[in-house]
């Protein structure tokens, strides 16, 4: 009861907060009394309905229950809904409801723009918060599509993202996110690339190209081949949008009947009707890099020289001639090309593309001419698998193509990734990955990770759901097997393989669930490869070289190289091997003005870094740079100690900076100009690692810090809140162990040269700074773990290992996706792993701060500590003052933020980009929800100090661990035995470096 009541007074809280406006979003003082009565008669247990209006937003408890349910429920998939009104009738209905005609809206931040960007009638626009209604007014019950005219507003470079509501409720679980694609081009003049000073092609830059687009809103995944029909019963309903991130305009909402393009066949016929003529003679052809607009900056041209018939192509410098690749394989993303017609006439296509991702599978897309695909079987082509490239002519086959009717003058080309054929497998696979994960938690509640071999827990008894879910699920992966055979002609393939073992295993567990304790580890390793394979499967990667437009009668290029043309080109990048620089990025000047520049980066990094200090540092202040890739840190100490370092190292461990600094190594950036103003992007706290003696030896670069990861809707069906004090975490492991579940106390680390894995620090520097704890005393020159704080923190840390049984070694990522650890410590970074590969519980995780000390005065101290890599200036540079100046410019929010969404553009949203710059990272594509959250917990952060000797801290924290949780000492007496060492080593250091 206690729980009802706390869920209906969170909804009068909302209600009241609803009630304070109007339709207009105004605030309404003369209702106040009434609000006051409601809250009452809810405070003592009235209960009352509780309007639609009153429904909280995405992140409230009640709201989070609906989603965990109706993700898990296949019956609420839009599978289900359009199977449940396939017969209702479609009126001839077109509904245009102008976007400032709204009824409600709440926290959206809404302006009326007039005349906005060649806008008809007036438009709305829209911030990333809140939601807005419309009330539209239906004349026929029937299934009607939706479609939205909308501007993408300047953001954060990602993504438009809202859930739909009809009447107060989500028609269907694809309704919770709907996406609307920004619109990207090259930053080139014409079509030539940039070159550097070696004459190799240079990747364009990025830029947003807003327009306005109209879509009909579909499957952000791309697992039904039409728009989604909408079933509407006569009279009005109220058309919700809830925001989920980023700003937009929207024109209008329209409700109306989508026409499909008729097939070939009569769209051939009509040109007969029409007396369409050929064309003659002509032949234009499109290189696939010069891309007109695309939907995503990941689609950027790069270089191929698998084939010397690739266009253009040289065997030793860097070519950017090729668009597509793995980054052009997510549903919905499009690249649009423009061409020019000289003669009116029916064209054949062909494109010369690389398929070698997918075997046994084709890659989709659909082919649009100027903004409609032309008739039917446009909406899929298959790109067959090979390993070398191919000329698809558009068609039944090459020798029977599709004709086109193309007018003289400008075209455009627009090839869109689809799902095709392989959809319904994917949507069926994945949704058998959800029903398969749910079912694997509840055995592992009953029998534990472990279980007893020789034991029969009767689950077939103890869960009534075992035996039909097991039994259903293998009827339905063995149904997609049948067609994905059927329609891609095949007996067997690597893409069903692992299908067939998850079947066999399924049917064996329902014939025998005995033995369900026994294969219980090989069925979470299956589930785990049920869930990559719909991962991958979904994928859609493809290569294009360039798109030919021809006359019927016109002879298409062979793009097969002969022997000799194959065995020249190797020769040649042979021979250019021994004489072209491949660790140098981009230009290398040999001016002695230049600085140098060393990065621990990667190539794709390195190469996002250099674009940006050619297009912005070096023209801003006339000074060059080299920038080159490291890929050990231990050759930036050889050069040091050689006196041949660079000016500027990047990225470097946050250990290194004091190790270098009191070796007169590096120079104490306080001592530069503009320090203080430089610093006040960071919190202070981020300082910290790299002060000492009163010397900052390094600007932070990236940060990282622990966060608190749950499962949604295991904490919801075992009834748990999400712990705020340590207190509550221990609550919470006993009710997890009661199910066989685990809490995950922060991740173990696993230091470089092979050397044995190192405890997480994580819930213990919580627990010692939260406290009033601390490393090391106030002159740095003992530990301070000794203390009576430090002790306490230490034993609490044990205890969580030696009372409540937590693990020492764990893969959270991998134990996180199939429940047996629903709570979890972890970087934030790990964010981004979950979100994009663990799409079998998309919607059923979140984060949330660390666990807090409650203090005396009742509020929470939700302290932690960090991580992250930072960059230094080098004694030995004789161009300080440059490197100063590109170090000021490299930590700068705008570059910072630069940097993060362009590398998040090339290499996707699992890159983002954790900068130390508290404004860069309020501009990264975070949804508002998600960077509050990062931001509450950034708030708490507390660095810990770094001195001279400090690598024995952890060393000997780690071994005094082990000795109380392993060997069973006293965690005092452990922790005072290796203080002392740590003290030694302290002072050791101390005499070397003459601190003392």
């Amino acid at each position: 009861m206690k729980a009802v009541n706390l869920e209906i007074l969170l909804g009068s809280f909302e209600f009241i907060k609803l009630s304070r406006y109007n339709v207009k979003g105004e605030e309404s003082l003369g209702k106040r009394w009434s609000l006051i009565l409601f809250s009452v008669l809810i405070s003592i247990g009235l209960v009352l309905p509780i309007s639609s209006y009153a429904q909280k937003g995405s992140g409230d408890e009640g709201e989070q229950k609906a989603l965990i349910f109706d993700l898990m429920e296949r019956s609420n998939s839009y599978a289900a809904y359009s199977e449940k009104y396939k017969t209702q009738r479609q009126p001839d209905v077109n509904i245009v409801i102008p976007a400032t005609e709204y009824s409600l809206a709440y926290d959206a931040q809404l302006r009326t723009l007039r005349d906005f960007e060649g806008a008809s009638m007036p438009v709305l626009q829209w911030n990333d918060t809140g939601f807005v209604e419309w009330n539209i007014d239906i004349p026929q019950t029937g299934i009607y599509n939706i479609a939205i005219k909308y501007f993408p507003i300047e953001g954060k470079s990602s993504s438009i993202e809202r859930e739909l509501l009809i009447d107060g409720e989500r028609p269907f679980n694809e309704c919770r996110t709907l996406s609307f694609s920004r619109v990207w081009r090259d930053k080139v003049e014409g079509n030539e690339f940039s070159k550097d000073n070696r004459g190799n092609d240079i990747r364009p830059g990025q830029v947003e190209n807003p327009m306005w687009q109209e879509i009909v809103l579909s499957d952000t995944e791309g697992l039904y081949d039409e728009p989604f029909k909408f079933y509407l019963t006569q009279g009005v309903h109220k058309l919700r949008l809830n925001s989920i991130k980023e700003p937009m305009a929207i024109e209008y909402i329209k409700v109306f009947q989508y026409e499909q393009p008729l097939p070939y066949a009569e769209v051939a016929a009509d040109y007969d009707g029409k007396i369409v003529k050929q064309s003659k003679g002509q032949f234009i052809k499109i290189q696939g890099e010069n891309v007109y607009l695309k939907s995503d900056p990941t689609l950027y041209p790069f270089m191929d020289r698998s084939n010397p018939l690739n266009e253009p192509y040289d065997p030793a410098k860097i070519r950017l001639n090729v668009i597509g690749g793995y980054n052009w394989r997510i549903n919905g993303q499009w690249i649009t090309w423009k061409f020019n017609v000289t003669e009116d006439g029916l064209y054949k296509v062909g494109i010369k593309f690389r398929q070698n991702y997918m075997d046994g599978l084709p890659s989709n897309r659909k082919i649009k001419i100027d903004g409609k695909v032309p008739f039917e079987e446009l909406n899929n082509i298959e790109f067959t698998y090979d390993s070398q490239w191919q000329l698809k002519v558009l068609g039944e086959n090459n020798s029977t193509p599709y004709l086109l009717y193309l007018p003289k003058g400008e075209h455009t080309l627009t090839m869109q990734v689809c799902m095709g054929a392989t959809a319904k497998p994917i949507r069926e696979v994945q949704q058998c990955a959800i029903d398969l994960t749910q079912l694997y938690s509840k055995i592992v509640m009953l029998t534990g990770v472990n279980p007893d071999p020789y034991r029969d827990y009767q689950l077939d008894k103890r869960i009534k759901e075992l035996i039909p879910t097991l039994t259903e699920n293998a009827r339905i992966i063995r149904n997609e097997i049948e067609g994905l055979k059927k329609t891609y002609g095949f007996e067997s393939s690597s893409q069903t393989a692992t299908l067939q073992t998850v079947a066999i295993q399924l049917e064996t567990f329902a014939k025998k669930p005995e033995t369900i304790s026994k294969g219980l580890t090989n069925f979470k390793d299956n589930l785990s490869s049920l869930s990559s394979w719909s991962l991958t499967v979904k994928e859609q990667p493809l290569d294009i070289d360039y798109i030919i437009l021809a006359s019927p009668d016109s002879a298409l290029p062979s793009v097969k190289p002969s022997l000799w043309t194959r065995a020249a080109g190797t020769a040649r990048s042979l021979l250019a091997s021994f004489t072209e620089n491949y660790e140098g990025v981009g230009s290398i000047y040999n001016d002695a003005d230049a600085i140098n520049v060393w990065a621990l980066l990667g190539r794709d990094q390195a190469d996002t870094l250099k674009a940006i200090i050619e297009d912005d540092f070096t023209p801003k202040t006339g000074i060059k740079v080299n920038l080159d890739m490291l890929q050990r840190e231990e050759v930036l100490l050889y050069s040091v100690a050689s006196g041949e370092s660079p000016d500027v190292a990047l990225n470097v461990s946050r250990t290194l900076p004091v190790d270098y600094g009191v070796r007169n190594a590096l120079v104490p950036l306080n001592t530069m100009p503009q320090f203080d103003e430089v610093k006040s992007q960071f919190t202070p706290a981020s300082l910290i690692p790299y002060t000492y003696d009163g010397k900052v030896f390094a600007l932070p670069q990236t940060q990282d810090f622990p966060m608190l990861f749950y499962r949604k809707d295991i904490l919801s069906e075992l009834k748990m809140s999400v712990p705020e004090t340590w207190e509550d975490v221990y609550e919470s492991i006993g009710i997890l162990e009661e199910h066989n579940l685990e809490f995950g106390p922060g991740i173990t680390a696993s230091p470089p040269g092979g050397a044995a894995p190192m405890t997480g620090l994580d819930a213990f520097n919580a627990f010692l700074l939260q406290n009033g704890g601390k490393y090391y005393t106030d002159d740095y020159k003992r530990s301070a773990l000794d203390t009576p704080e430090g002790i306490r923190a230490f034993e609490d840390w044990t205890n969580l290992y030696l009372l409540y049984g937590l693990p020492m070694y764990f893969d959270f990522y991998n134990r996180f996706r199939t429940g047996e650890m629903p709570i979890g410590i972890a970087s934030y970074t790990m964010y981004n792993q979950l979100s994009v590969a663990a799409p079998e519980i998309k919607g059923l995780w979140d984060i949330s701060t660390l666990p807090g000390t409650r203090m005396p005065d009742g509020t929470i101290d939700k302290t932690i500590s960090g991580g992250g890599t930072a960059c230094v200036l080098l004694k030995n540079s004789d161009k300080k003052e440059k490197g100063w100046e590109f170090i000021k410019w490299w930590m700068s929010a705008d570059v910072q933020t630069r940097y993060g969404r362009e590398l998040e553009a090339i290499l996707g949203p699992a890159a983002r980009y954790n900068t130390a710059n508290i404004k860069a990272v309020e501009r990264l594509p975070w949804s508002s929800s998600d960077y509050q959250k990062l931001m509450k917990q950034w708030n708490y952060l507390k660095e810990i100090p770094i001195i001279p000797g400090s690598y024995y801290t952890s060393r000997h924290l780690d071994n005094a661990f082990r000795e109380v949780v392993v060997n069973g000492e006293l965690p005092r007496e452990a922790l005072t035995k290796y203080v002392k060492e740590i003290n030694k080593e302290i002072r050791k250091k101390r005499e070397e470096f003459g601190l003392d």
